[in-house]
């Protein structure tokens, strides 16, 4: 990964260093179960947005509670030409929750996907949740609610089909402080137009 424009808020149009004292500042609460998991979560989201991708990010838990995966959201990361040259690159499903999927059907992850669970900063999108739905991950669980783009909070409004498929699945918020909750929020809703201004000349130059 290029990782020119980390840290560099000329180049991502946002600057990191208040998320970043915010982090350092947070220590898990025992009291919520997902509250290291979710600290380490937003930890992988900020460097999604210091990429100058959504500040989304997820992880694999085994039976344990260990984690075994982990990836963060890539749709804008760089890439490089066959010269070796640095260029902008745009992967539509390159979402935190569909690189895990990748891991896991690529037979990267030694465990049965039933006996997993899969903490997210963001309520999964549309186009998330069916891929998760299909991909027989025993658990979902999710940060922050997105109210405009997230899926998860509308199971009933999808086809009877898919209804069906998402009975043999957990979906719920995670069981995090109120605190991580917010970062979580915030790191995803961060540079929102300039990300969605980004997406709308990738789709329609």
């Amino acid at each position: 990964m290029d990782n020119t424009d980390k840290a560099n808020p000329a180049a991502t149009g946002v600057d990191t260093a208040a998320f970043i004292r915010r982090i350092d500042q947070l220590r898990p609460d025992p009291d919520y179960r997902d509250d290291s998991h979710g600290l380490h979560c937003c930890r992988l989201a900020l460097d999604a947005l210091e990429q100058g991708n959504y500040g989304v990010a997820a992880i694999l838990t085994d039976p344990q509670g260990e984690v075994v995966a982990q990836s963060e959201n890539r749709v804008f990361s760089s890439g490089r030409n066959d010269r070796g040259q640095s260029e902008r690159a745009y992967h539509s499903s390159a979402h935190a929750e569909m690189l895990l999927i990748d891991q896991l059907e690529e037979q990267q992850i030694p465990y049965p996907p039933e006996q997993l669970t899969m903490l997210v900063t963001l309520e999964p999108c549309p186009m998330c949740l069916a891929r998760l739905l299909l991909s027989g991950i025993g658990s979902v669980r999710y940060i922050a609610r997105d109210l405009e783009g997230g899926m998860l909070s509308h199971l009933d409004k999808l086809p009877p089909a898919w209804r069906n498929l998402s009975q043999l699945q957990n979906h719920y918020q995670a069981h995090v402080s109120e605190p991580v909750r917010q970062l979580a929020m915030d790191i995803g809703s961060t540079n929102l137009p300039a990300l969605r201004a980004k997406l709308l000349k990738q789709i329609r130059p």
